[in-house]
């Protein structure tokens, strides 16, 4: 049991920046039962939970029993080692427009992240779950990006297993497909733009073998003209009639896949309905897709007319060597309609199951001050009904918990990495009443019992 808070550059009495990694401070085992004892605790740890996301999702993996309340981690017996990742840095927000007082973390930092947890497992000889609530709605949607690049490579180590979610995007109009472009054509894509929005960023993918080109029009019906697509061209375009400012890149070899990716990010943007023209310059007819930032990140109203709710799971959650859950009510058996769809950009079957996460109980964090009166005390635990997807990728890492329990500490599958814990866990999914593969639910629900009930010989 560990933390590691990224958050924390003066450490205090008694403890040092984590020298590997040159920033934050890691709290041990000792330190944090210490911490429980004691009536001020952040006087021994003072790493808190702000935003209460890490909270509920490490409660609902591997909280304790408490049967007064009735609750229970998936894996009560599991031993948690946390990254506090800290936010990123103000240059970064401000390039990609991320509204003041919305958490947003560096990629970089996620990656260090996990570094930091394979590292933690391998001294400690301990089996790792890498659970991952978090992503990003820009991206190829194919390999997940670095950071699904690196979530696949350190899961394809035995006794690693890195999990994470689709995302609540489906449902958001944030996600653009185009119908098929003839040679020489063009096509219009329409996007509102909401009163008051400060700026965001829009991604054009297509397939490496693809050349697209585009050109801006107004709400007051100015164009830009066509742009040309070459390899590291960059065009800041001023509008005369409105004060915005739109800035394209062509990212013709794009780093992990070498697909195009064309980069347009709009500062300032007038309100009302612009129109981005697509140009096919290929020798044949083509389709591309398009994206916004998360919805989190827009104003309310800044979205595509014509969306189109698949291909919406947020990377590294694309990535084929990660284990990809959507969500979906298990009270009735309905899916949730924000919860992430597939299939990837290139047609890979994606999620690979559906998890519960509707109206999941939860730990809450502890919104009180320290040191605490008796009452107080006993108030502590708190409990709420929670929903989204990080709910579903917490009920996935509690059950992978589970599973290596069987495969490592029983030493039924010693050899066992994400693809055999994913292939295990989709031969046992529940598919009833469903069409398997889609784009919903992937190859079914995730079920534990069908897991090993597959496992075991039967009468024929």
């Amino acid at each position: 049991m560990s933390i590691w808070d990224q958050t924390i550059q003066e450490p205090g009495e008694g403890k040092e920046i984590l020298p590997l990694f040159k920033y934050g401070v890691e709290y041990t085992a000792e330190d944090i039962n210490r911490a429980l004892g004691s009536d001020d605790p952040l006087s021994i740890v003072p790493s808190r939970d702000e935003v209460g996301h890490g909270t509920v999702m490490a409660g609902v993996a591997c909280g304790n029993q408490d049967e007064e309340n009735e609750f229970s981690g998936m894996a009560p017996l599991a031993t948690i080692c946390m990254v506090k990742c800290k936010p990123a840095k103000q240059n970064l927000k401000d390039y990609y427009f991320v509204p003041d007082g919305v958490p947003c973390y560096s990629e970089g930092d996620l990656m260090t992240g996990i570094g930091y947890l394979e590292r933690k497992a391998m001294n400690l000889g301990m089996p790792l779950i890498i659970c991952l609530g978090m992503g990003t709605s820009l991206g190829g949607h194919n390999r997940g990006g670095m950071l699904g690049e690196l979530m696949e490579s350190t899961g394809d180590y035995r006794g690693i297993i890195s999990v994470t979610s689709t995302g609540n995007e489906a449902n958001q109009s944030n996600h653009y497909l185009s119908s098929s472009v003839e040679v020489d054509g063009s096509v219009e894509v329409e996007l509102r733009v909401a009163e008051g929005d400060a700026g965001f960023t829009i991604e054009l993918w297509a397939d490496a073998t693809d050349l697209y080109s585009v050109g801006l029009i107004s709400p007051d019906g100015e164009y830009s003209g066509k742009t040309e697509a070459r390899v590291g061209e960059r065009r800041q375009i001023n509008f005369l009639f409105e004060n915005s400012v739109v800035y394209i890149d062509y990212l013709l070899n794009s780093f992990d896949s070498g697909d195009e990716c064309i980069r347009l990010r709009f500062q300032n943007p007038a309100p009302g309905i612009w129109r981005i023209r697509v140009f096919n310059d290929n020798q044949y007819s083509s389709r591309f897709d398009m994206w916004l930032p998360l919805d989190a990140f827009l104003r309310e109203g800044t979205q595509f007319l014509q969306p189109n709710p698949d291909t919406t799971i947020c990377d590294p959650g694309n990535n084929p060597g990660v284990i990809t859950c959507a969500y979906y009510n298990d009270a009735n058996r309905s899916s949730a309609i924000d919860s992430g769809r597939g299939y990837t950009r290139v047609g890979n079957v994606k999620p690979d199951f559906s998890s519960p996460g509707v109206d999941i109980l939860a730990p809450l964090p502890f919104a009180g001050n320290y040191p605490v009166t008796d009452e107080e005390r006993n108030q502590r635990a708190r409990y709420g009904y929670r929903t989204g997807a990080s709910l579903g990728a917490a009920v996935t890492g509690g059950v992978t918990a589970l599973l290596a329990q069987w495969a490592f500490i029983q030493e039924n599958d010693i050899a066992m990495d994400t693809v055999k814990a994913k292939n295990y866990m989709i031969r046992g999914a529940n598919r009833e009443g469903l069409t398997i593969p889609n784009r919903v639910w992937g190859n079914g629900t995730l079920d534990l019992f069908g897991i090993f009930d597959n496992l075991r010989p039967k009468v024929r």
